[in-house]
């Protein structure tokens, strides 16, 4: 006797849909950390918040090329009154970046002086750290850089390291087992004849994932056996986070993944109002996400 069709067992919003998978994921365990160099961190997820081991800059420091001095010693100057300061005792030449000299507290632009001899002429007051970066401007000792559960981004591998960090935990990359379903679907290479499919979809999954975040593997093609479908499943549980099926999730008569989803787990929805993608499945199998998607 021929098999009758299924119909979807629900046709919501994606808003829903995605508000249901959600909530459905929160007793998921998270993946364990690791400890890596920061340099590598980039795209990683934070598994702990980081704070800064030193302050940044470590040292008061030079803005601008000019002389360092006393900012009191420049009181008083205007271009009535300027005040003359010796060079190497109260005037002490430095470029940006170089460390403040013992006694200094502000710099004075190469441009706002004028030399005489061994000496600068000034013609305005300097105030205190005027073109000085302070000790911890960007950066203070025991800071918070990171925060737990945050994507690196480069900038973050530049304040990190700035802040004397060289290696951070991060959570494990998840690993999604992604399984291509299909009498009809050969792979990339194969010679291709009427009613055979490429099978692309595995490896664009595959390539978001990546994108993402997180790693995946295939599994070779598998026809559409039902038995076969649950061996393969019940086999890649112990070997990834997350599993995505390729194909059978919709109401042909060879579409068994809402099946065996039903049978070996739980299925969260089946039907979303979208197109393409109106039969994606989202369930789950022995505590692990599974997505079944349309071919």
């Amino acid at each position: 006797m021929k098999q009758s069709r299924r119909i979807y067992r629900q046709d919501i919003s994606l808003d829903d849909a995605l508000h249901r998978w959600h909530d459905s994921l929160k007793g998921i365990h998270r993946t364990e950390a690791e400890h890596i160099p920061v340099e590598n961190s980039l795209g990683r997820t934070t598994a702990s918040a980081v704070f800064a081991a030193i302050s940044s800059p470590f040292f008061h420091s030079a803005a601008m090329d000019g002389y360092a001095v006393p900012f009191h010693e420049t009181f008083g100057a205007s271009e009535t009154t300027p005040v003359k300061l010796k060079i190497g005792d109260t005037a002490v030449e430095v470029n940006t970046g170089e460390p403040l000299p013992e006694g200094c507290n502000a710099v004075i632009m190469i441009e706002e002086i004028h030399r005489d001899g061994d000496c600068i002429i000034i013609n305005s007051p300097a105030t205190p750290y005027q073109h000085v970066r302070t000790v911890g401007e960007d950066i203070v000792q025991t800071e918070l850089i990171l925060p737990e559960n945050h994507l690196v981004r480069p900038i973050d591998i530049g304040a990190m390291l700035a802040g004397g960090i060289t290696g951070i935990g991060v959570r494990r990359k998840p690993l999604v087992r992604i399984i291509p379903t299909g009498n009809e679907i050969i792979a990339p290479g194969e010679p291709l004849s009427r009613g055979r499919i490429i099978d692309f979809d595995s490896y664009m999954i595959g390539a978001m994932v990546l994108d993402a975040g997180g790693d995946y593997t295939r599994e070779e093609i598998i026809p559409d056996n039902k038995e076969l479908l649950k061996e393969v499943l019940s086999n890649s549980l112990n070997k990834c986070d997350f599993i995505v099926v390729i194909a059978g999730s919709s109401a042909g008569t060879r579409d068994f993944t809402p099946d065996v989803i039903a049978e070996m787990g739980d299925i969260i929805l089946h039907g979303i109002r979208i197109k393409p993608g109106k039969p994606v499945l989202l369930g789950s199998i022995e505590g692990k996400p599974v997505i079944g998607l349309p071919g």
